[in-house]
């Protein structure tokens, strides 16, 4: 029983002890911090967040509130805490930019994709980001490479490929991700409906045509081009393309993709 006791004395003390410290930490859009007490990891939601790397002091064993953004000594040592990677800014997701690994770190972590950068304000398209990572978070640093940055940002506006003098493999691919997801984000409602039913059967889409209520499909099944007409309101066959004894209205598009591979099968 006295052990039990001390250690809710200790524990008590030593939140005591917290509730009165101030301690550095990265406030993101979830508005919480993790902190430790006595040892034990407490996560803390904080009043009127606003990101940035702050000094901050618990009103309580659950929250905390900022005291003010912490200084560029504080946050040097406080990042310098943790392992470095660098990444290249990629993709926009709302405020946060997605990275893509620069380069494999000396030795610490591994990065693999896409990843979210925290704290990235000021961080442009094709920025190389110092990101510093803190178990959870990719902490931006600092930011590197400006000149080359520039000159992928440019021929992204101008849609263009960039001259690839000076540019290392992580920089040429971040380049054709993010013309990737450019083009994704220009496509049409309708050609996305398209693409998943026909990708959903191993199909692939090369274009079509709104004929007013439908549409006319080109696509391609195993190597063979097809071109067939689709109800626009659920992608009913109107006209297969091949000979189906009027039983075009049986199928829809995705359905048609396996009729189309038998019909390939046969004509072999």
């Amino acid at each position: 029983m006295s052990r039990a006791r001390d250690l809710i004395d200790r524990f008590g003390r030593e939140e005591g002890d917290f509730l009165r410290a101030e301690f550095i930490a990265p406030v993101t859009g979830g508005g919480a911090v993790r902190a430790r007490i006595a040892g034990i990891a407490c996560e803390l939601k904080v009043k009127d967040p606003r990101p940035g790397l702050h000094v901050l002091k618990p009103t309580s064993p659950r929250e905390a509130s900022i005291v003010r953004e912490a200084s560029a000594a504080e946050s040097k040592r406080y990042l310098g805490l943790f392992p470095k990677a660098r990444v290249v800014a990629t993709v926009a997701h709302g405020a946060t930019w997605l990275g893509l690994p620069a380069a494999p770190p000396a030795k610490g972590i591994r990065i693999k994709g896409l990843v979210p950068i925290a704290l990235g304000r000021g961080l442009r398209r094709f920025d190389t980001a110092v990101v510093r990572f803190d178990g959870a978070l990719f902490l931006h640093e600092r930011t590197e490479r400006p000149a080359e940055a520039k000159r992928l940002r440019d021929a992204f506006e101008a849609r263009s490929a960039p001259a690839s003098a000076g540019l290392v493999p992580a920089e040429r691919a971040a380049f054709g991700k993010a013309v990737e997801a450019r083009e994704e984000e220009e496509k049409s409602h309708d050609e996305r409906r398209l693409e998943r039913a026909l990708k959903a059967a191993g199909a692939e889409l090369v274009g079509y045509d709104d004929r007013r209520g439908a549409f006319t499909v080109r696509y391609r099944v195993d190597g063979r081009s097809f071109e067939s007409v689709v109800d626009a309101r659920d992608l009913t066959v109107v006209s297969a393309g091949i000979c189906l004894s009027d039983q075009d209205r049986d199928f829809d598009l995705t359905s048609l993709v396996g009729v189309m591979r038998e019909w390939v099968r046969n004509e072999e």
